[in-house]
């Protein structure tokens, strides 16, 4: 029983922290594409990243949270 238990516990790391790390990198590109509408000439372009940027930044701070929450519940179990 103890060696089932450590195997989820070592996914639960594992997923928490492929989770933190992918939804900080999806956080960093939204900001990349979100600082890019400055720099855009046209307005279909500005929209265009804007909705790119905010899809982004939601999905990688979901997945963020997500880690952090998994992370958490692994550390209070037993």
């Amino acid at each position: 029983m103890a060696a089932m238990e450590n195997q989820d516990d070592a996914r639960t790391l594992h997923d928490s922290q492929m989770n933190k790390a992918l939804g900080a990198f999806l956080l960093f590109f939204a900001a990349v594409v979100l600082v890019s509408i400055f720099f855009t000439d046209t307005g279909i372009g500005k929209l265009t990243n804007l909705g790119a940027g905010a899809v982004l930044g939601l999905i990688g701070g979901l997945m963020f949270l997500k880690g952090l929450q998994a992370d958490r519940k692994r550390r209070m179990s037993p």
